[in-house]
């Protein structure tokens, strides 16, 4: 099953996370992100997801399709209690694997208060003003990343 490996996905996230320095022991690990490798990989995921989540919303975020799932049953990490998947369709042109790709943090103050903790992170902040699920991210090797939201993904949509 695809979620079955989420462990040795986080444990490779929370080694970057460490090594950047980033305090996240007292922020919720909201949900983690799985990235298809093009919209018939999607098409062909989405029906697996639903076997272990309930799809609450689905949209074009970006030009490209999303999905959010509310897992049937919690994951859990560490300490840390995860009640969301999302599903993403890649970028038009956007070469990758199937695979998971993030986690998001929900933090509690600014985006600004949060970054300026870290001067020493390269933050991407391109969607850290905007409407909808407004974040700033740290871009990891291999082509992972973690993401740092406001509110939960859940009460977002």
């Amino acid at each position: 099953m695809i979620i079955d490996n989420y462990q040795n996905f986080l444990d490779q996230i929370f080694q970057q996370i460490k090594k950047n320095k980033i305090d996240v022991s007292a922020l919720q690990l909201d949900h983690l992100g799985y990235q298809a490798s093009s919209d018939k990989d999607y098409d062909r995921l989405k029906p697996e997801f639903l076997e272990f989540a309930k799809l609450k919303k689905e949209s074009l975020v970006g030009e490209r399709r999303v999905g959010i799932f509310e897992l049937n049953s919690s994951l859990f990490y560490q300490n840390y209690k995860i009640c969301a998947i999302e599903l993403i369709a890649p970028k038009k042109e956007q070469k990758c694997d199937s695979s998971f790709e993030h986690a998001e943090f929900v933090i509690k103050e600014s985006f600004e208060d949060f970054i300026k903790k870290y001067p020493q992170i390269d933050w991407n902040i391109e969607a850290m003003k905007r409407d909808i699920y407004a974040k700033v991210q740290l871009k990891l090797p291999n082509g992972l990343g973690v993401k740092f939201h406001r509110a939960s993904i859940l009460q977002e949509i």
